[in-house]
């Protein structure tokens, strides 16, 4: 994947388990959140939401 993300916040929902994780595609105002426990497995849960979406192809549609 070619899009960088950027990592916005960090916060926890008193009762769950994990923490959300919330990124932001660089160059963009799209938001991706995530939950998972590790900063490492929510940035790989946010790149598989982003190609799932295939949020990608729209970005660099945008930008071109």
């Amino acid at each position: 994947m070619s899009l960088e993300l950027e990592l916005v916040d960090v916060y926890r929902y008193e009762g769950f388990v994990g923490k959300r994780f919330r990124f932001r595609i660089k160059g963009t105002k799209i938001y991706v959140n995530v939950l998972a426990t590790t900063v490492e497995d929510a940035v790989e849960k946010a790149k598989e939401l982003i190609k799932q979406l295939e949020l990608e192809k729209y970005v660099k549609l945008s930008k071109s």
